[in-house]
């Protein structure tokens, strides 16, 4: 039923509904550009590792299902161009995962392992959260329906707005995060639960309820506080020779 609707909504004259889906999936790329860098500089990703698990499941689920669709429905433009975003998504969590396995998995699996965690200690256990999440997404897509791809892209901006900063809060530094990040996530935040955003334009029978409205208060209230607190942890320091920290 929400594909049909999202067919009819998504045309080439729609441009408010066009312009602001680009807004907010580019703030989904951006904050894993963030993430990129920082894993690769600094040796700490800014997300904790059960989001990436998470959001793998998540991803690949919604870029075959969104595949699925489009074929049944005339490789309908938009069904297709989000199945290849999701795609992409998927691809940059593979990079993530690696990166828990490789230069992250003291950090992330050392309480449970002990002082010296292997490779395959750490694969196990990312593969044990992406099987529970696989079945976790999808046995909610059947309950919610198969086209509740909105309702879900929604949640995952939540958990964008609230699960990081627990992680930055336990490190109790700027190490692996920055106050640039918090505050792409902070503005991520208030587009998606914008009346003129793009969940409200395109399914308003589902989105412009007081109740997203009232959850959007509460999660950009999360992530102004995150935001308070990582810039009260001390700045990265700069040293000579090397690149600037970022911020």
């Amino acid at each position: 039923m929400y594909y049909e609707q999202l067919i009819d909504v998504y045309t080439f004259g729609n441009v408010s509904l066009l312009v602001a889906s680009a807004i907010t999936f580019g703030f989904g790329f951006w904050e894993y550009i963030y993430s990129f860098r920082l894993v690769r500089r600094e040796g700490m990703a800014p997300f904790p590792v059960w989001m990436h698990t998470f959001y793998f499941a998540h991803d690949s689920s919604w870029a075959f299902m969104l595949f699925v669709a489009a074929a049944r429905h005339n490789w309908n433009w938009f069904l297709l161009a989000a199945s290849i975003s999701l795609l992409a998504w998927t691809m940059f969590e593979v990079f993530n995962l690696t990166m828990a396995v490789r230069v992250e998995r003291q950090e992330i699996f050392g309480a449970y392992f002990g002082e010296e965690v292997t490779a395959r200690q750490a694969v196990a256990a990312i593969v044990a959260q992406v099987a529970a999440f696989y079945g976790l997404v999808n046995l909610l897509v059947v309950f919610m329906g198969p086209g509740s791809f909105f309702q879900w892209a929604a949640m995952t901006n939540m958990v964008m707005a609230a699960a990081p900063g627990l992680l930055w809060m336990r490190r109790h530094s700027r190490a692996g995060n920055g106050l640039g990040l918090a505050l792409v996530i902070l503005a991520g935040t208030i587009n998606t639960f914008l009346p003129i955003g793009m969940f409200a334009q395109a399914l308003p029978h589902v989105f412009d309820k007081p109740w997203f409205y009232i959850t959007g208060v509460i999660f950009t209230l999360i992530a102004a506080a995150y935001v308070w607190m990582v810039a009260r942890f001390p700045a990265k320091p700069l040293v000579a020779g090397q690149k600037r920290p970022i911020w």
